[in-house]
């Protein structure tokens, strides 16, 4: 199976830019939600700032989710 994308350039740019840069953007997500991670598993923190990073990796959760984006797989 293949699949083709056709752009016609340069009126479309912005969109042919975000088709190639998706996988870039993907692994862009998945660093920022680990860091976010590794902030609230390792780092000592005190419960406000631990609840402010929890809930800034909740939402990026929420949104990927909402946006049918698996930076997971």
């Amino acid at each position: 199976m293949k699949a083709k994308l056709i752009f016609n350039l340069p009126e479309e740019n912005h969109e042919w830019k975000n088709a190639i840069d998706g996988s870039s953007m993907r692994s862009t997500l998945w660093e920022y939600d680990q860091w976010l991670r590794s902030k609230v598993k390792y780092e000592d923190l005190t419960n406000e700032q631990h609840q402010v990073y929890q809930g800034c990796r909740d939402h990026l959760r929420t949104l990927l989710y909402e946006n049918n984006i698996d930076i997971d797989s």
